[in-house]
């Protein structure tokens, strides 16, 4: 029984693999919209009216829209549901004037919210740049693979 030692590029491409798998594994903490309230009020209705406002900024725009669902580990499918079920319910909710005055404008909220979050790699609870890392990490995995066994192939002849 012989034992080989493993070439250079072998090594470095179990390194390589080692760190790609690191990467896809770190923890992205969720970061929801952090709205300010402008009263102290009933908590339920506002927690609502704040929920449907920021569902409906990113329903109601494509870019964040395309973000949110490619972030989303659950697939576009069930990740569409709440942001089109979010949709019709807004106006209800928006020209509520009893509601806007407990409550203040949460949609003008959302909107600022959403922006700034976008800004930051945020759009509701994911980091879409942790999403370009994955698909970006998973595509690399593939190349790492096919160089494995091209090496391998490579030391055989």
């Amino acid at each position: 029984m012989s034992t080989k030692q493993f070439s250079r590029i072998t090594s470095f491409l179990l390194l390589l693999a080692f760190f790609a798998t690191v990467t896809t594994a770190l923890y992205s903490p969720i970061n929801l919209l952090s709205l300010s309230r402008r009263q102290q009020t009933d908590g339920s209705a506002c927690d609502n009216y704040s929920r449907i406002a920021n569902l409906t900024v990113v329903a109601s725009n494509a870019t964040y829209r395309s973000a949110y669902l490619a972030a989303s580990p659950e697939g576009s499918d069930p990740a569409r549901a709440p942001l089109d079920a979010a949709i019709p319910q807004l106006a209800a909710l928006q020209f509520d004037e009893a509601l806007n005055e407990q409550c203040g404008n949460l949609t003008t909220i959302a909107y600022e919210g959403a922006e700034a979050n976008f800004t930051n790699g945020i759009v509701l609870q994911f980091s879409i740049n942790g999403a370009s890392m994955r698909i970006g990490a998973s595509a690399m995995g593939m190349a790492l693979i096919v160089a494995m066994v091209a090496a391998m192939v490579i030391e055989v002849v």
